[in-house]
């Protein structure tokens, strides 16, 4: 069997606490979908969940981000296909089927005894529809299938000096404000081709088609190639790339609060903070990059505590991401009994984010320390019967 050509290169250190940020502002994202939609949520509740909803909006952007830096870091060399896509299967797929099954029956109530309910399970598996958060695996997925081709063609076409690099990425920016910009034509385009699955692609699952955020994807790449200098760059220019990305999520909040409804009643809605639109992909971007920055200014000044706190996240994120909606739906109900029904909105929002991100990431821990036992525990057995036959 081919090996995968990986490179034995030196840690990116911020990349695990980058994980770590961005499974927080996932579960953050969530526990606040659930809140602010109730009639109790007031003008307050509204502007300050808007406000923590802005700061972590940054999440998918990201994780594409480091998924694009941490597979063109590690493999330099050729990339076999198939064992490639093997070990993707192993580390992607194999944890989230059984999670996305837990959400078809909890969730969707999909019943398993009958054909029908394999069917819809089987579209479930594929779109990611088992639950609201699964839809981001079968997007990052595409990105998985396409990077051996993909990676081939960049090491050809890879630019010489970290100028011309950040030059590509600004036009890949470029041509990505376009895309978002005519996002609701290609939506009516794919329409109105009536092709079988790729309308489907283009248009009903239009929110998981891995084209809608492949530049953060080829940033992450771009940072890759010139690790140091990126990281000099982004310390050279930090006050201003924080200073954009404060101001522009402070204007967004402007626009957002701008548009609650407070006659006859409070109706407070985030319409304007969906992640694929022009005015996001660029406060967006500047999130990735400011976090960025954090991050590395996290893993020199930040309390030893954290730093350890967000490389934990970090290394448990994948498996706290799939189980973090079914632990929220019972967080949700602790909150509401704690607070009560009629309780702060905001609050309850806080409280359940804290106790879901704990107990998703625990489960996380909780499952791996598992499998490790249950692998030595089978190599021990396997020795032991070896010493056994020898013995015989």
């Amino acid at each position: 069997m081919a090996n995968i050509s990986k490179s034995r290169k030196p840690r990116i250190s911020e990349i695990d606490i980058l994980r770590g940020a961005a499974f927080l502002a996932v579960v953050l994202q969530h526990s606040i979908a659930h809140y602010f939609p109730l009639p109790v949520t007031g003008l307050g509740d509204g502007v300050l969940m808007g406000l923590l909803l802005i700061a972590s909006k940054f999440a998918v952007p990201l994780f594409v981000f480091m998924t694009g830096m941490s597979l063109f870091y590690s493999y330099d060399g050729e990339v076999p296909y198939l064992t490639f896509m093997r070990k993707r299967l192993k580390d992607i797929a194999l944890p989230y089927l059984p999670w996305a099954l837990l959400y078809a029956a909890e969730f969707q109530h999909v019943q398993l005894l009958d054909s029908s309910g394999w069917q819809k399970l089987g579209l479930m598996l594929f779109t990611g529809k088992a639950s609201y958060h699964l839809w981001y695996i079968v997007m990052v997925f595409q990105l998985y299938l396409i990077f051996p081709p993909l990676q081939r063609l960049v090491k050809r076409l890879r630019p010489q000096s970290f100028a011309a690099t950040l030059g590509i990425v600004v036009l890949l920016f470029g041509l990505y404000l376009l895309l978002m910009e005519q996002g609701g034509a290609l939506y009516r385009a794919a329409v109105s081709w009536d092709v079988p699955v790729l309308t489907a692609y283009f248009a009903k699952y239009l929110d998981r088609n891995a084209l809608m955020y492949f530049f953060y994807f080829a940033m992450g790449a771009a940072a890759a190639f010139y690790v140091e200098q990126w990281r000099a760059w982004l310390l050279r220019l930090r006050y201003a790339i924080l200073t954009a990305s404060a101001g522009m999520g402070i204007w967004l909040l402007y626009v957002v609060v701008n548009h609650f409804q407070l006659m006859p009643q409070v109706v407070i809605r985030y319409d304007d903070l969906g992640l694929l639109n022009p005015r996001m992909a660029v406060f967006l971007t500047l999130s990735v990059l400011a976090l960025y920055v954090m991050a590395l200014q996290w893993g020199q000044g930040a309390p030893v505590w954290f730093r350890r706190m967000m490389v934990w996240l970090g290394a448990y994120s994948y498996v706290a991401y799939l189980a973090h909606a079914y632990v929220l739906k019972y967080m949700e109900m602790a909150a509401d009994g704690l607070f009560g029904m009629d309780g702060s909105a905001s609050a309850r929002a806080l409280v359940a984010f804290v106790l879901s991100a704990a107990g998703a990431a625990v489960i996380a821990w909780a499952l791996r320390l598992a499998a490790s036992s249950l692998k030595q525990w089978r190599q021990m057995t396997t020795q032991q019967e070896s010493r056994n036959s020898a013995a015989l």
